[in-house]
C-alpha cells in the first residue's frame, strides 16, 4: 500500500490527459470545419488522428493499469461490485464500454480515413466521400468516447459527495 498514493497520482494525471484529448478534439474539428474544401483538409485531419489519438492512448492505457492495480491493492474496491461502490462498478462498465467502442469502431474508421487521408495529400486532391463518410463516423464516435469520459470524471470526483 505504499504505492497507492503514487498510483492515484498517476490516475488523476493519466485522467486529465483524457480531459486534454476532449479539448484537442474540438479545436481541431473546428480548424477542420474552417478550411473545408481546401488542400489543407486532409493534412489537418492526419494532424487531429495523430493528436488526439496519441493522449488518447496514452491515457485510456494509463487510466487501465492504474484502475486496475487501484482495485486490487486496496480491499474496500472490487471489480464490478454494486453492493459497495456503486460508482466504482459504474465506472468499470463505462471503461468496458470505452475500450469496446475504441477497438471495435474507432480504430477500424481512423485506419481506414488515415489511408484514404495519405492517398488524397499524396495526389494533393480534396476528400473523397468515403473520406468524409469516416470522418463524420469518427467525429460521433469520439464526442460517444467524450461524453463516457466526462461521466466516468464526474464518477470519481463526485463519489465522496453523493452517498
Amino acid at each position: 500500500m505504499e504505492y497507492y498514493p503514487t498510483l492515484v497520482t498517476l490516475h488523476i494525471i493519466f485522467a486529465g490527459g483524457w480531459l486534454f484529448s476532449i479539448v484537442t478534439d474540438i479545436i481541431f474539428k473546428r480548424f477542420i470545419k474552417n478550411f473545408n474544401g481546401t488542400n489543407k483538409e486532409n493534412t489537418l485531419i492526419d494532424l487531429y488522428l495523430k493528436v488526439t489519438n496519441l493522449p488518447g492512448i496514452i491515457s485510456s492505457s494509463g487510466i487501465l493499469i492504474t484502475g486496475i492495480i487501484m482495485t486490487l491493492l486496496n480491499p474496500g474496491y472490487g471489480f464490478f461490485d454494486m453492493s459497495a461502490n456503486h460508482w466504482l462498478a459504474t465506472k468499470q462498465i463505462l471503461m468496458v464500454i470505452l475500450l469496446a467502442i475504441i477497438f471495435a469502431f474507432i480504430i477500424p474508421a481512423a485506419k481506414k480515413l488515415r489511408s484514404e487521408i495519405n492517398t488524397e495529400i499524396e495526389k494533393q486532391n480534396l476528400l473523397t466521400e468515403d473520406a468524409v463518410k469516416h470522418l463524420k463516423k469518427i467525429y460521433k464516435l469520439n464526442m460517444i468516447v467524450n461524453i463516457i469520459v466526462l461521466l466516468n470524471f464526474l464518477f470519481a470526483i463526485t463519489h465522496r459527495f453523493i452517498g
